[in-house]
């Protein structure tokens, strides 16, 4: 996953909404948003690697991945980043105890962030900022750098979310966000350690292309009780083809 925006409210009555992009090469299989019985959780699947970007499970615990590009680009970790989202669901500790259990291995991943909580602590913690950061009441973005690092569409992405106001009668599934396909100026480019042609193709939300680009989109709304989990799997043009939808 690279891009995510997360509005966090834990004293509303829905606390938490987030939209997700999972960018990746076209030809890494993988299979759409599903139940997992064993762990009991909803999540895609990467089948190479055998973990997921994103999920949540029936307790209401929810973990989202994204990979670091600066100071990260080629490196490969010991361990896949995807087995930390399933760690964290299938397990039995909460935020702040799943850091703790994993502070020692966070060297052992290639380049990552992660946010790990539920309807009332999300927290935030990195490769480059393994001590962590409780997520404040708001809204916040994350890409493939640090939380809240202002890229363009990192930016654009936390406008859409506030946009939407409290707009919940049918989610967030018709409000657009993350959908831009516009590419960022060449002097509002971040140089995260690839081509500048890479960087410009990478800085739109939704990145067309055949070869890669933004795969699947995921919609998660969770309510003080109850919710649901959506993904709609998006073609090399940007557009929606199928959309799996789960109550939580």
């Amino acid at each position: 996953m690279c891009l995510a925006v997360i509005d966090f409210q834990p004293q509303r009555d829905v606390p938490i909404r987030i939209v997700s992009n999972r960018d990746e090469f076209r030809d890494r299989p993988a299979e759409p948003l599903q139940y997992w019985s064993k762990g009991n959780f909803f999540a895609g699947r990467d089948l190479l690697a055998g973990g997921t970007w994103m999920g949540v499970n029936t307790k209401g615990d929810v973990a989202l991945l994204t990979n670091i590009r600066p100071g990260y680009v080629g490196v490969t970790g010991e361990h896949s980043r995807g087995e930390l989202v399933i760690d964290f669901l299938t397990g039995d500790k909460n935020a702040a105890q799943f850091h703790q259990h994993i502070s020692n291995r966070i060297p052992g991943y290639a380049g990552f962030n992660l946010i790990v909580g539920n309807t009332r602590e999300l927290l935030w913690f990195s490769s480059d900022h393994p001590q962590g950061q409780w997520l404040t009441p708001g809204i916040h973005g994350l890409s493939n750098d640090a939380l809240n690092t202002p890229w363009p569409k990192l930016l654009l992405a936390k406008e859409q979310m506030q946009e939407t106001g409290t707009k919940l009668d049918e989610g967030l599934l018709d409000h657009g966000i993350l959908t831009s396909t516009e590419i960022a100026p060449p002097e509002s480019l971040p140089q995260t350690g690839v081509p500048v042609a890479w960087e410009s193709r990478l800085s739109a939300q939704t990145i067309l292309g055949s070869d890669y680009g933004t795969r699947a989109r995921t919609h998660l709304l969770l309510r003080q009780n109850g919710g649901y989990i959506a993904e709609q799997q998006v073609n090399d043009h940007g557009v929606v083809t199928d959309m799996a939808r789960f109550e939580l």
